[in-house]
């Protein structure tokens, strides 16, 4: 659901200090891909391009109504209409967790950035997205128990 301008990080641990700039990992760039071409279905108003990325039980939740999922053919009605495949993906992560792929990253809306989790599991031999969950980001005044005050600066190895 994006147009991938790039993905990197850089770390600084002083004001002397060099920084690093992380390479991808195969897992990240992997789904960057998946990403893009079902944003670029998102993009193009194609119904049958979506649906070939979902998996038959997708369902979307969103953080404001956790309670209440959307299904696959009422999100695949609504993404295809309103068009929005939102804005380039930063900040992406991707663990395997034996079966499936959880990704993380954050993403411009129209609305506002918004950090969106996306589960993939593998179906005859291609990935589908299988559950997605979406809030807004970038709000500090939300606190998440086990965050803590302040954000921590961790390097992350790749």
């Amino acid at each position: 659901m994006a147009t991938v301008v790039g993905v990197s990080a850089v770390v600084a641990v002083g004001a002397d200090a060099p920084t690093r700039i992380p390479t991808v990992t195969r897992l990240v760039k992997l789904f960057m891909e998946r990403e893009t071409q079902l944003g670029d279905a998102v993009r193009a108003g194609d119904a049958a391009g979506v649906e070939r990325n979902l998996a038959e039980d997708f369902e979307l939740r969103v953080g404001a109504r956790p309670g209440r999922p959307v299904p696959r053919a009422d999100f695949v009605q609504a993404i295809v209409q309103g068009r929005d495949a939102g804005g380039e993906i930063t900040a992406m992560a991707a663990n395997d967790v034996g079966g499936a792929v959880v990704v993380s990253y954050t993403q411009a809306s129209r609305s506002g950035p918004l950090f969106v989790v996306d589960v993939w599991r593998m179906k005859d031999d291609d990935w589908k997205l299988a559950i997605r969950y979406a809030s807004p980001a970038g709000s500090a005044r939300t606190v998440i128990p086990g965050a803590g005050a302040e954000e921590a600066v961790i390097p992350k190895k790749y």
